[in-house]
């Protein structure tokens, strides 16, 4: 058998076994226990009085003494600042909220207190 017709299989299965092992310290260093793994959460769109006090860091009696306090003051008023009370909306008798609102009132707040 000749020198070249020998090599060209030798090539091939050293080829395929670098392939292997690249392809296997990839999924490796990929699987390491040492890495956190960040996989996406998916928020939800509205919250409730409770979910919203824990994400304001408030407890839930003092975000509904809040809320009510707003209720009241808004009652005089035709015209306000959109983010002068914290927007939510009614379904039924339960109140919801957005992340996002909350953060622009916090803001709001922030800057005109």
């Amino acid at each position: 058998m000749k020198r070249e017709n020998i090599l060209l299989p030798i090539s091939i299965i050293l080829l395929g076994g670098c392939l292997v092992l690249s392809a296997w310290i990839i999924t490796n260093g990929l699987q390491s226990p040492n890495q956190s793994i960040h996989t996406t959460t998916q928020t939800k769109a509205l919250m409730t009085s409770d979910e919203a006090a824990q994400y304001m860091g408030i407890s839930k009696e003092d975000f509904d003494w809040l809320i009510k306090n707003q209720i009241e003051q808004k009652k005089g008023l035709q015209v306000y600042d959109t983010y002068r009370y914290i927007p939510y909306i009614s379904v039924g008798n339960q109140k919801f909220y957005n992340e996002t609102e909350i953060n622009k009132w916090i803001d709001y707040n922030m800057l005109n207190q």
